[in-house]
């Protein structure tokens, strides 16, 4: 008897706790579609990978084991550059991690595929495939001295090292706490393990679009360059 209780004592306490799970998205998706009403975007609960994301090979979504993720936000901003925002998880070594992914198109031509950040989190595990395309750390003689403890990778190497002037290092040490890939002309960028709110979108679109204009800056392109 005491046993069918605890049985039934648990599965009381993990119906609950779905439940509201359950109720938290539900709200979570109730107000990220009224701000994409507000932005002049579109909103869908659910979505998968596209095929030119899949292609990008960004690290973030390689290492990842879900092709399908929630709370896609996607259109066009008032200066024309088209938004996909989504809120995406993954398993880590230190478990499941979720968080809102931002991409916008960035063009710099001649670059390749590189990824930067202030902490090294993603890992492979033994449930996900060998990475396909991985990217090389850059060398010590090739590493900004303020950033040189920073997870600095590309595919060449030696490419971002000439974007990596004074400017965009300030702007990265200003930012510490992000995660930033580029590929294929798209910049990816999330704080690993935080949702953005509603509210917090145009702050997030802000900062990200003052990093596109400084590299494309870097990478010697006009002003307003797309």
């Amino acid at each position: 008897m005491t046993s069918v209780l605890s049985v039934l004592v648990v599965a009381v306490i993990i119906g609950v706790l779905l439940w509201l799970a359950l109720v938290d998205r539900g709200r979570r998706g109730g107000r990220l579609s009224a701000e994409a009403t507000r932005l002049g975007l579109h909103y869908r609960p659910y979505a998968s990978l596209s095929e030119r994301l899949r292609e990008a090979h960004f690290m973030l979504l390689d290492c990842g084991q879900f092709r399908h993720f929630r709370h896609l936000l996607e259109g066009s901003l008032t200066n024309g550059r088209y938004l996909n925002l989504f809120d995406y998880s993954l398993i880590t070594a230190h478990g499941v991690s979720t968080q809102t992914l931002l991409l916008l198109p960035c063009q710099l031509p001649d670059c390749e595929r590189f990824c930067i950040g202030r902490h090294a989190w993603l890992d492979e595990d033994g449930f996900s495939e060998t990475l396909q395309h991985p990217l090389q750390p850059l060398r010590k003689d090739q590493r900004p001295p303020r950033l040189h403890q920073w997870q600095l990778l590309s595919s060449e190497p030696a490419q971002l090292w000439n974007i990596l002037q004074p400017e965009l290092c300030d702007w990265l040490l200003a930012h510490p706490h992000l995660h930033i890939e580029w590929s294929a002309g798209i910049l990816l960028l999330c704080r690993p393990g935080h949702l953005l709110e509603p509210e917090q979108l145009e702050a997030a679109l802000d900062h990200a679009q003052s990093l596109i204009r400084l590299l494309q800056r870097q990478a010697g392109l006009p002003a307003g360059h797309d």
